[in-house]
Formats: structure tokens, sequence, C-alpha cells
């Protein structure tokens, strides 16, 4: 006769608030100032729960309950100290008249996100869970030298930022789903 354990584990035990089987993930509201990064977002979102079996991600009209939300804000700041000069920054030398003397320029950054989410019934429009997200994602700014001081391509900037939001977005649709389906 087999003997089971009774620690359950994995995500076959997994669940929505509420047991819901059938989730609707529309898109949701974009509130930063990157455009676009909505897009990023729920394609990594409805990726996560599709991946992970725990339920069936359904259009809105055959959902039980909806996962909306906005994309709060995205910040993108200097990392490291801002009041004075670190490893992250350049210090331009006080005898070059390309810039105004003492001038630092940031060498990385740090793009921040933040999103906030609920889980809502689809019938009532009862508020089942809610929550607030954060991440953040280093990366390297493009480097202004003094031979091509006015040359930095600010299409790197843009590809740079595309490829964080990416990121971020799939490491907070992880966090999302893990907390959303924990111990319900």
């Amino acid at each position: 006769m087999p003997s089971s354990c009774a620690y359950k584990v994995g995500q076959k035990f997994r669940s929505l608030p509420g047991g819901y089987q059938k989730l609707s993930i529309p898109v949701i509201k974009n509130k930063s100032f990157e455009p676009g990064a909505e897009a990023f977002f729920i394609r990594a979102l409805r990726e996560e729960f599709l991946r992970s079996t725990v339920l069936k991600v359904v259009p809105d009209s055959e959902a039980i309950v909806r996962l909306e939300g906005e994309i709060e804000s995205i910040s993108n700041e200097p990392s490291g100290s801002e009041t004075k000069a670190d490893e992250n920054t350049t210090t331009i030398p006080q005898g070059t008249n390309y810039l105004p003397r003492g001038t630092v320029l940031a060498s990385s950054y740090v793009l921040i996100m933040i999103v906030n989410l609920r889980l809502v019934k689809t019938s009532t429009q009862e508020v089942l869970w809610q929550s607030t997200f954060r991440a953040a994602r280093p990366y390297t700014a493009s480097q202004v030298t003094l031979a091509g001081i006015n040359s930095v391509n600010p299409i790197y900037n843009q590809s740079a930022k595309s490829m964080i939001i990416e990121g971020i977005s799939n490491d907070l649709s992880n966090q999302i789903h893990n907390n959303l389906t924990e111990n319900f």
C-alpha cells in the first residue's frame, strides 16, 4: 500500500483567491511616460499565467475574474549618489571647453517600474485581491567622451530602456503570479 505525504508542493496546489479557474488579463493602463510599456508588461504577464497552468487565461467575455490595473510609473534615475561623483559617474576635466566646469555625467541608470493590480470578479466588480509591485534594474548609459561629446546616440538609450522594461516586466510577472496564487 503506497504511503502519501501530507506536505503538498508545486503549482498543482496553487489557486486564485476564491478558487476561480478562468482569468482574463486585458490591456492595462499606462500612466507612465514610457509609451508601449504596457505591451511588454501584458505580454509577460499573460505568458507567465499561460506557462504556469494554474488556471486558464480566457477572453474577458468568458472570464469569472479579471486582473486589471495600471503601470503607475516608470522612472529612470542615475544610479549611485546624485550628490557626489562615484564609480557610476564621469567628471569632465577642468581644462575642457565642451561642458561647464565640474560637469558630472551619469554612466549608469536604474529603471524603476511600479505596477498596481487588482483581481476583480467580473459579475459584481468586487475586488478580491489587490497589490502594488515594484522592480528595478540597472543599465549602462551611452558613453560620452570628449572626442565625441556631441555624438551620444539617443537611440541606444531608448533601446536600452525598452530592453530593461521588458526584463522588469518578466520579473514582475513572476512575482505577481506567485503572490496572487499562493496560499489560496
